[in-house]
């Protein structure tokens, strides 16, 4: 360095312009001015101040600074947190929140009066024990009555899904299996060998249908929900042990299913919402990488998707899940048993299995197309190491060493017996016959309903289930007149749609055909007046759409939950047994 450039003795900075470069000595040396000028400024600033003062100083500016960052920097956006806040300080405000009170009230009223709680006459509620048991044929008149409740008729296939086998022999079989296990329960292994040996080979059977690399690893659960659920709590624990993450998010298509909210709601992991794209349904994987950040444990594929029965590409996903050393999980619940033998049915598919690298857990409901009965679904996973974190432990308990696999501790065995048992009676062929008969029926809906003047399909659907809409008249008004025909169809909201998951009861004789003739129709009536407002359940639906704050959507939806395990406010004398 040159004299005029030498610097004071002692000086903090001198390695900044210590280099054998002009260039980068000069820049020294204006970050040294600039430091010296920050320095003296400061120091002359809290001269007035004692020490003490300055480190109490010092704190408080360090804890606003983090509670300024951490408001600012969330899983979820600043736009969201902030909307939220303003529709709670909205609904608290005096005016605004009793007009919102008012609204809400009258549509949980009009809810209670309207609703499968509102009883027909000649029924009335049970609110207490029998003083006296009733005898067996007593029982069963009851239970008769209660059977006359039902007026959706299932099994002339005029519902979506609900009820997926047709063969009435299969039934007459499950019910002997189910009847012969009953009491069983796999968490006494040591009296039910025969139910954990059912289990095993359930998921292994499953495991090869999806290709598992080795020897399946996962459980039988209750449902679609549960596996999802065991599913994401073993991404959280194995996320959390190998990579210590502590905040986790999964990333998920805004068409994934609800059970990843539930999960992420019961085991305190966010959810990144990833929007589909709005004329082809599906979600697009560069979006899904995007999303992607450092507490990242999973990202999550349909095959298909419920709503609209979109097949999200797995394969992309994989790589997206293997380059950023995340998990994936596909979610098979709806077409777990009609995916793998699509194939040999003739109707082949991109991978979407285990064959797919990155690939590391897949829920397949079997209580579907499965045609078990209800609930039964199994959750699978690459490898073992996974399924470990599956299981919980709890070992210093006095009444001794308990573990279980699953959300519940004792379980149904009878549900895993018919299980075990619908797959060996179905068989390979079998579950191939079914799918190409169901998938036939998909396509030929989709034909009939791409030639209906106002009807739009939803995107390109390709295993069971079908959405449509319009981009002419409501839709809601359609999805009330399938209903008063008839019809127990699913409504679907942004956009606005109805769907079906077609099922074996809607390979019946005629009864497509029917389906569509009621929405030609329907559409026929609608293109009269297109502009006509919904009515009904049909406006009910509508508005609901349309209320941004959806907490308060949340706040109706619970009064149905309420409202579904209501007996009535007055005491009766027994109500039906009268």
């Amino acid at each position: 360095m040159s004299g005029d450039e030498s610097l004071p003795s002692g000086d903090p900075l001198p390695v900044l312009i210590l280099t054998d470069n002009p260039y980068f000595n000069k820049i020294g040396l204006v970050l040294y001015e600039y430091f010296t000028h920050f320095k003296t400024t400061v120091n002359n600033e809290f001269k007035q101040y004692e020490i003490w003062q300055v480190m109490l100083i010092t704190v408080a500016l360090t804890l606003m600074s983090e509670a300024i960052l951490n408001f600012l920097i969330q899983e979820e956006p600043l736009l969201s947190r902030l909307k939220k806040g303003l529709f709670k300080a909205a609904r608290a405000s005096p005016i605004i929140g009793t007009i919102i009170k008012e609204k809400v009230d009258k549509t949980k009223a009009e809810m209670a009066n309207d609703g499968p709680w509102v009883l027909p006459e000649g029924h009335t509620y049970l609110t207490r024990l029998p003083e006296k048991g009733l005898s067996d044929k007593d029982l069963m008149v009851v239970i008769d009555k209660y059977n006359s409740l039902n007026d959706v008729e299932w099994q002339k296939g005029r519902c979506s899904g609900t009820i997926y086998c047709a063969e009435e022999d299969k039934n007459e079989m499950l019910s002997e299996v189910y009847k012969k296990y009953c009491w069983s329960n796999p968490l006494h292994v040591d009296c039910f060998k025969d139910v954990r040996k059912m289990e095993a080979e359930v998921v292994t059977m499953v495991g090869k249908m999806f290709h598992h690399p080795g020897q399946a690893s996962g459980s039988v659960t209750s449902g679609g929900t549960e596996s999802i659920l065991m599913s994401m709590k073993t991404h959280r624990d194995w996320a959390r042990e190998v990579k210590g993450i502590d905040k986790p998010n999964i990333v998920v298509a805004n068409s994934g299913h609800p059970a990843f909210d539930k999960a992420a709601a019961y085991f305190k992991i966010h959810i990144i919402a990833v929007p589909v794209d709005p004329v082809t349904f599906a979600v697009n994987p560069r979006d899904v990488a995007a999303a992607i950040n450092s507490n990242t444990i999973c990202i999550v594929g349909s095959v298909p998707q419920y709503p609209h029965g979109i097949m999200d590409d797995i394969v992309a996903l994989g790589d997206i899940a293997v380059r950023h050393d995340v998990g994936l999980h596909v979610d098979a619940c709806l077409g777990g048993f009609l995916i793998p033998f699509m194939e040999d049915a003739g109707f082949p598919l991109p991978l979407f299995d285990f064959r797919v690298p990155g690939v590391t857990a897949i829920s397949i409901d079997t209580h579907k197309y499965g045609y078990t009965y209800k609930g039964s679904s199994v959750v699978l996973y690459r490898n073992v190491e996974l399924f470990y974190h599956q299981i919980t432990c709890t070992t210093e308990w006095p009444g001794g060493i308990y573990a279980s696999p699953t959300m519940a501790g004792s379980r149904p065995g009878a549900n895993i017996a018919v299980t075990w048992a619908a797959m060996m009676s179905f068989g390979r062929d079998g579950y191939v016959s079914a799918t190409r008969e169901v998938i036939r029926g998909a396509r030929y809906l989709i034909a009939g309903l791409e030639k209906i003047e106002g009807v739009e399909v939803m995107g390109n659907p390709v295993v069971s289930c079908v959405g449509w809409t319009s981009k002419v008249f409501n839709i809601y008004n359609m999805s009330s007149d399938l209903t008063k025909k008839g019809w127990n169809l699913a409504v679907l909201q942004f956009p606005a749609g109805i769907h079906i998951a077609l099922t074996r009861r809607h390979m019946s004789p005629g009864v497509i055909d029917e389906l569509l003739s009621d929405i030609r129709e329907s559409a026929a009536v609608q293109m009269l007046n297109p502009g006509a407002a919904a009515s009904g359940a049909a406006a009910m639906y509508g508005m609901a759409a349309q209320i941004p704050d959806r907490s308060i959507v949340g706040d109706i939806s619970r009064e149905f939950w309420k409202l579904y395990y209501s007996t009535g406010q007055t005491e009766l004398e027994n109500g039906d047994l009268k």
